[in-house]
């Protein structure tokens, strides 16, 4: 019998590793993912276990290919949680957790790079912030000097993944220039931006297009996961992007969403510009930028009331529904979503979550709505931020974990005026993934050919008019209590 062309799509994710495997005409085949757990044992410490991030991997790939036995892999496309820093030596081995985007402990070595470059915003599309590879690069130097002469090589997470499954050392242009050490006109490192921080650059990855060949599936990456040797792997893009990608925003005033454990918007733009709460990175298109605001804490807030004011014995769902349920007009309630500080709309590493306007009346349905109105509101003000920086936005794609909720969907359309419409049921980092090992063996044509084949456009949620009276007036409240917050540091 005939086997089925496919494509493998991998995003290694904060939360998890999901993986999937689609057809010509972008049927998913075969899904495959397992959990990863984040070391946060430290104020604002955000880490992982490399090795974890491997073996879930590989064994994520054991199954979805496992799902869709019939089938012959002509690619794969790699995606990863963006800034996700990883430090190994000359045998390619860890020496250390990866800090991810979320670690906030580099606040003092960001606040450094804004003083000695006052230039950084302008140079390098945004505001220096403690997840970045620069500020981690500082502290990990002071933390260790002599760990970090045992440097070789500084990967993000899905490269580090690239590594281990074909022995390729690279990353994509997505990835590079976010990490204000990356030249825009040349498309590659700046040796003088690297050299202001002793950031040697034979460490830094050769920067390729998201399209581009970046290796094969060696014989140890095969054993390790079941796909064919010598299967070509694209340099593939940063979560963002593969997400933009995956949820067909492109361009045209679409705008994506990405409710994850933070909550990403991401645009497009032909020219880049600067704005305090957004960054500017290279798209995985060949042209144009991306306009990226991130609320650090989404998915993470919702599972945080969950743990703190339900209990185990209530799931997402029931927490939603609880939020739902509860009457928010008689006493409003503000909820600042900065639990592991903030990166937009207002960057400030020191911020941190607050109820505010708490009455006896209170209950944990209506904290939970809060949660879900306070992220909902903090994605709206990105998007003001985008339009004053002169991006389109006339509708939102959105997707990943928070976007199941029609409930919570609503709620952005009228927090932002905007109409939200679902795309498919599948991931959209991984779906973008895919996408891009498709362009890359140049099957299935461009991506934006692929984007109109193999995107579902899903359900759409309209602003409601009642709700977006309310949302206004309880957006004006949240500005007034985050901007009487600014500056408490706990």
């Amino acid at each position: 019998m005939a086997r089925t062309d496919a494509y493998l799509g991998v995003d290694l994710g904060t939360s998890s590793v999901k993986v999937l495997l689609v057809d010509p005409d972008g049927a998913m085949l075969s899904t495959g993912g397992e959990r990863i757990p984040l070391i946060a044992d430290q104020p604002l410490q955000a880490e992982q276990d490399p090795e974890m991030w491997w073996q879930a991997t590989a064994r994520a790939i054991q199954a979805c290919l496992a799902g869709a036995p019939k089938t012959r892999i002509r690619a794969v496309g790699l995606t990863g949680q963006k800034h996700a820093l990883l430090a190994v030596d000359k045998d390619d081995r860890p020496l250390g957790p990866a800090v991810l985007w979320a670690d906030g402990r580099a606040t003092a070595e960001a606040d450094e790079v804004r003083m000695v470059f006052p230039a950084a915003a302008r140079r390098t599309g945004m505001l220096p912030q403690p997840g970045f590879l620069v500020p981690k690069w500082l502290r990990f130097q002071r933390a260790d000097p002599e760990r970090a002469t045992r440097v070789d090589k500084l990967l993000f997470a899905k490269d580090w993944l690239r590594l281990r499954l074909t022995g390729t050392f690279a990353t994509d242009r997505t990835e590079a220039s976010a990490s204000q050490a990356y030249d825009f006109r040349s498309n590659t490192w700046s040796e003088p931006l690297a050299s202001l921080w002793d950031l040697p650059t034979h460490v830094l990855p050769p920067v390729l297009p998201s399209t581009a060949i970046a290796g094969t599936v060696s014989a140890e990456g095969a054993a390790a996961t079941g796909l064919p040797i010598g299967t070509p792997v694209a340099a593939g893009a940063g979560d963002n992007e593969a997400a933009a990608l995956g949820c067909g925003a492109l361009g045209d005033g679409r705008v994506a969403v990405i409710l994850g454990t933070s909550g990403t918007v991401i645009g497009w733009s032909k020219l880049r510009a600067t704005a305090g709460g957004l960054s500017w990175n290279r798209h995985v298109v060949k042209t144009g930028y991306a306009p990226t605001g991130t609320v650090l804490s989404a998915g993470r807030a919702l599972r945080w009331i969950r743990r703190a004011a339900f209990g185990r014995e209530f799931d997402l769902e029931q927490v939603l529904e609880a939020a739902q349920a509860s009457d928010p007009g008689p006493a409003p309630l503000v909820f600042l979503p900065s639990l592991v500080g903030e990166r937009s709309p207002v960057p400030d590493p020191f911020a941190t979550g607050a109820f505010v306007g708490l009455r006896p009346q209170h209950g944990r349905g209506h904290m939970a709505r809060a949660v879900i109105d306070g992220v909902s509101l903090a994605l709206a003000e990105v998007l003001v931020l985008m339009r004053g920086a002169g991006v389109t936005v006339d509708s939102l794609r959105i997707t990943s974990g928070g976007a199941a909720s029609q409930f919570w969907r609503q709620t952005i359309a009228s927090a932002s005026g905007v109409r939200v419409r679902r795309v498919s049921q599948r991931e959209g980092p991984a779906l973008g993934a895919a996408m891009l090992g498709a362009a890359m063996v140049g099957e299935e044509g461009r991506l934006t050919e692929l984007v109109d084949r193999w995107v579902e456009p899903g359900p759409v949620e309209e602003p409601a008019a009642g709700e977006v009276t309310r949302l206004a007036g309880l957006g004006a409240q949240v500005r007034a209590v985050r901007n009487a917050l600014r500056g408490v540091k706990t």
